[in-house]
């Protein structure tokens, strides 16, 4: 070869070099470098090798240097999956699904992929204010999950951002926990007095679910009597599957069911973010309730603690 072919190969190598290095810190991608493996990546970036895979469409596990490896995590919505219960699944929020992945309501559909925020790769010039701005997060809660003591951060380095909600399973002040809700049009949601809130339809007075908050040592056998004495008053009491095919049934610890010839009401207790909650549904005991009330479920399936 000669020696300005030599030359030439050595620029475009360089070239192409630099345009990778340039490139390599853009948030969700990584590097490879030689020695790297899909299994120490996965570990690397909380995801595992089958995810990788599939983010990067690649069919084997065999990676070369030089390449862009994506390591957003990315998932295919499967019948029966929500917003809420995905962001169970994956330690984030309801709220940040859809601000990451531009969503304007909380219907999702089977077959649609989703981006689900995990970590973050530094790029030049990042800042953790930039960084909270494109997932939904404040600077605090960066700096806190990473566990930065200060607002300083390196190109290269990796960072987490999912939104983690604290777990108050081992106790809280029940009077200082606001179910959070966004209602759709046609409802409204406010509170009615200290840890007790209201969801209600616009239109119709007798479509309505009260929230309550209970106190994090409540006994749930207690629990169950008081709410089957309440529903006495309306006749029959019948306690309801929670596995049943409605999400926001899913976990709970009782749905308890009664109703006379106007009105239908049930009443559900269940953990939200580690918090229980008593949920009376008011409906009428009208064929018209078969399609009002699974759209209040859907809302009260979005539920947060703030």
């Amino acid at each position: 070869m000669k020696k300005s072919s030599l030359f030439k190969s050595a620029a475009l190598a360089l070239t192409i070099t630099a345009l990778s290095a340039s490139s390599a810190g853009a948030s969700g991608f990584h590097l490879i470098k030689k020695g790297d493996t899909l299994w120490g990546l996965s570990q690397k970036y909380g995801l595992t090798v089958h995810q990788l895979m599939d983010s990067n469409n690649l069919s084997s596990s065999l990676i070369y240097a030089g390449d862009k490896l994506r390591f957003e995590k990315r998932i295919t919505i499967e019948k029966g999956d929500t917003l809420w219960s995905l962001a169970k699944e994956h330690h984030t929020t309801v709220g940040q699904l859809k601000h990451v992945n531009g969503l304007k309501s909380d219907t999702i559909y089977a077959g649609q992929k989703l981006i689900i925020p995990a970590f973050v790769l530094v790029r030049t010039g990042d800042t953790l204010w930039g960084i909270s701005q494109t997932y939904g997060l404040t600077v605090d809660e960066l700096k806190r999950n990473n566990g930065l003591k200060s607002s300083l951060i390196f190109t290269g380095q990796v960072l987490k951002v999912n939104k983690v909600t604290p777990d108050k399973s081992t106790g809280y002040d029940a009077d200082k926990i606001i179910p959070g809700l966004t209602p759709r049009p046609g409802y409204y949601y406010t509170a009615e007095e200290p840890r007790k809130f209201i969801l209600q339809s616009a239109n119709d007075d007798y479509y309505f679910t009260r929230v309550e908050v209970i106190g994090a040592g409540a006994d749930i056998g207690s629990l169950k009597k008081q709410a089957q004495n309440e529903l006495r008053l309306l006749g029959k009491v019948t306690e309801l599957p929670s596995d049943n095919s409605l999400p926001f049934y899913k976990g709970a610890e009782f749905v308890m069911h009664a109703h006379d010839s106007d009105v239908q009401k049930n009443i559900v207790v269940k953990r939200v973010d580690g918090v229980l909650l008593k949920f009376t549904i008011h409906f009428r005991n009208a064929e018209e309730s078969e399609g009002i009330v699974p759209e209040m479920l859907k809302m009260l399936n979005t539920i947060e603690i703030k």
